[in-house]
């Protein structure tokens, strides 16, 4: 495999190049589409191969999804052995893939699935900028592809819960842009936007408010389908796509008897975590979490004018005919879902963000009427942007690459995990208390609870009983070889040991005092060892 040191310059200035080429061809007609599409995914795949072989954490979000993917391999049965909390299920098989294949789960398994499915969504976006608009908008198109090529901002490069649902997405976009372009329309294309659109949920509950937009729009194709044929036949195979997955599922959680989790876990669970602060909020909480990331505001800004000419040619529409209402006015509906799923569940996570990337790159294709040869400035403005911050930054640290790989393409190993290896077997469980999912991923090893983190059963909320009896239940069910009660300086959110260690927790605590032995502090985190695999 490949290695990257913190300062390639030969690679970067391949990557400046290439981006030049892209930019020059979004403006020259006589490069055809797929070639246009082909250099843009070549350059994103291309500057985002340094983050990919770094096998290191970037987000604990990243470890927490893996080791539900260690999991899931061992029992494949989510919510039983996998709570993914605000995650859904699906972006965590998603990560089981590569170990199918034969590949280790880890970081690098995990950013690549992650790059599959932005070049995935990228691709779906082209197709519908082409399917509405003249040339395909290449200009728009270009700038977000630099955007997200030589952004190194953790929160874009690691795998993260939207990577999935915003592939997911694109391609509702994508379906409804086809339907909007055809003159009749098609049954098939409808039940698979339905489809897509009903399983997305399942990959993250954020994304309901931006697939109900993209679905309303094609209802409203269907009405005017209805109006001229009087056919029910559209509506219908829209409504059995959108019932499709959510009926196997339910069948599904009944077969294994998890209905109730996903009752309480997945919905319940997350509308408690979803409180947020109140419709008046969204605008100050969307401009907090706008200010975290420089490159989204660099990237924003750019686009802003044609973005506002869009809204505006929105806002004008009623007085163009109304086979036209559709398409605009989906666009404007998705990016006020947008920024209210952003903003809903009241935290200032920047992964938040890549939910935006469809909306601003359509809105600002709509936005100018009749492109010309200057909107190459665009995507050229945001690619100067990049170079001068990568110059500034190699002049003052020699310093090009965030993610240097030398020594870390294979899996780091903390202290506690070298010393639990002698007490486990293959095929064992071990459970963390705290928030420190990294050792599951550094160790291989399944997680012996459906929550691989504490933080609702330690937090106090309306649930947190009904997580504690969870919790114990699964112990008592996989009796994992160790535990490791990590509060503290190596834990994340939970670190203050007097109150939320495993001794704050009594029916736990006194099932592991019975049952498991401790066999030292390593860097702060206990190692507690099953007392049958003491004589080891």
């Amino acid at each position: 495999m490949i290695t990257f040191d913190s300062s390639p310059t030969i690679y970067w200035l391949a990557g400046y190049v290439l981006a030049g080429i892209v930019i020059i061809a979004s403006g020259w007609r006589k490069v055809p589409d797929r070639l246009f599409l082909l250099l843009c995914l070549t350059l994103f795949v291309f500057m985002r191969l340094p983050a990919i072989v770094f096998n290191r954490e970037l987000n604990p979000d990243e470890s927490q999804m893996l080791s539900h993917a260690i999991t899931l391999f061992q029992d494949p049965v989510y919510w039983r052995s996998v709570d993914g909390t605000t995650i859904g299920p699906l972006d965590n098989y998603l990560l089981v893939i590569p170990r199918i294949l034969g590949f280790q789960i880890n970081y690098t398994s995990g950013r690549l699935m992650g790059m599959l499915c932005s070049a995935g969504a990228l691709t779906f976006l082209f197709l519908s900028l082409k399917n509405w608009f003249s040339g395909g908008r290449r200009w728009a198109f270009a700038a977000t592809v630099i955007m997200l090529a030589f952004t190194q901002e953790l929160d874009f490069v690691h795998y993260s819960s939207e990577q999935l649902p915003v592939f997911m997405l694109s391609a509702c976009v994508w379906l409804f842009s086809r339907l909007s372009i055809q003159k009749k329309l098609s049954p098939r294309a409808l039940f698979v936007l339905g489809l897509v659109a009903g399983a997305s949920p399942f990959a993250k509950l954020q994304v309901v408010p931006m697939a109900l937009v993209i679905v309303a729009g094609a209802c409203w194709l269907c009405f005017v389908h209805f109006r001229k044929n009087k056919n029910l036949t559209h509506v219908f195979s829209l409504l059995a796509g959108g019932l499709a997955f959510p009926l196997v599922v339910l069948a599904w959680t009944f077969t294994f008897g998890v209905f109730r989790d996903l009752i309480d876990f997945y919905l319940l669970g997350n509308v408690i975590y979803a409180g947020g602060k109140g419709f008046w909020s969204i605008p100050s909480q969307f401009a907090l979490i706008l200010r975290r990331s420089t490159d989204f505001q660099i990237y924003s800004m750019v686009l802003l004018v044609p973005i506002i000419a869009g809204l505006i040619r929105i806002v004008t529409i009623f007085r163009r005919k109304e086979e036209q209402y559709p398409v605009p006015v989906t666009l404007g509906l998705l990016l006020l879902a947008t920024i209210y799923a952003v903003t809903k569940s009241g935290n200032d996570f920047v992964h938040y963000l890549n939910f935006c990337f469809i909306p601003w790159t359509l809105l600002a294709a709509y936005g100018f009427a009749k492109p010309g040869k200057w909107h190459l400035a665009f995507p050229a403005i945001v690619l100067a942007c990049f170079i001068t911050c990568d110059a500034f930054l190699f002049r003052k640290e020699h310093r090009l690459n965030d993610f240097p790989s030398t020594g870390a393409r294979g899996l780091g190993e903390s202290e506690v995990v070298k010393a639990a290896r002698k007490f486990i077997r293959k095929g064992d469980y071990m459970t963390v208390w705290g928030w420190q999912c990294i050792y599951y991923v550094e160790a291989q090893l399944a997680q012996g609870t459906a929550e691989n983190h504490s933080e609702r059963s330690i937090f106090s909320h309306p649930l947190r009983d009904t997580y504690r009896q969870r919790y114990l239940s699964d112990v008592e069910r996989t009796r994992p070889a160790v535990i490791l009660d990590a509060v503290g300086k190596n834990s994340f959110w939970v670190q203050d040991r007097p109150t939320q260690d495993l001794r704050c927790f009594p029916g736990l605590f006194s099932y592991v005092s019975k049952n498991y032995s401790l066999a030292g502090d390593y860097d702060g985190t206990r190692l507690y060892v099953r007392n049958d695999r003491l004589k080891l």
